[in-house]
C-alpha cells in the first residue's frame, strides 16, 4: 500500500516550477536554509510549500516527492522563523551576533550605567530581534566576570 500523510495530488510529469528531493534540497542550502533531507516533506507542509507525487523509474522505492519552488516572500519568512530558533544554522550564528553586540555595549558603558535588561533592550533594538537578560548574564559570566561591578 502507498503512504500518503499528506494527501499530494499524483502527477504523471514533473511541472517546471517543481524540483525534486535532491535538487529543493540544494535549492535551500543555496538560499541558506538547512533542513535535513528526511525532514523535507514535514518543512515543506509546515512551511506551505505546494508538494506532489510523480511516478517512480522502476518497481522498487518508495514514489518521489516533489516541491514547487517557493517564492522570494515565502523564503524570507522561512528564514525569519528560523532567525528565531536557536536551534537552526541562521538562529545560531543570531545569537554568536548578539554575544558580540552584548560585550560591545558593556565594554563602551561607563561605571554602573547599564543593567542586564538595558543591555538586552539595547540589543533587541539595533539587531531588530528579541534578547533577553539571561542571554546577557550568561555572556557576561562567561567573558567578563572579573568586570561585573561596573553594573548597576
Amino acid at each position: 500500500m502507498e503512504s500518503n500523510p499528506y494527501n499530494l495530488k499524483f502527477l504523471k510529469e514533473k511541472p517546471k516550477d517543481y524540483l525534486d528531493t535532491e535538487e529543493f534540497f540544494s535549492f535551500l542550502n543555496e538560499n541558506k536554509i538547512s533542513v535535513r533531507i528526511d525532514n523535507l516533506p514535514r518543512f515543506a507542509d509546515n512551511n506551505n510549500i505546494q508538494m506532489a507525487k510523480t511516478e517512480r523509474e522502476g518497481s522498487g522505492g518508495s514514489v518521489p516527492t516533489i516541491y514547487k519552488i517557493p517564492t522570494k516572500i515565502v523564503l524570507d519568512k522561512i528564514k525569519g522563523k528560523l532567525l528565531q530558533n536557536n536551534n537552526s544554522e541562521l538562529g545560531k550564528e543570531n545569537v554568536k551576533k548578539k554575544e558580540k553586540k552584548i560585550l560591545e555595549i558593556f565594554d563602551n558603558s561607563k561605571n554602573k550605567t547599564e543593567s542586564r535588561t538595558s543591555i538586552a533592550e539595547k540589543v533587541s533594538i539595533s539587531m531588530g530581534v528579541p534578547c533577553n537578560r539571561k542571554l546577557v548574564r550568561r555572556v557576561l559570566n562567561e567573558k567578563r566576570s572579573t568586570k561585573l561591578n561596573k553594573l548597576k
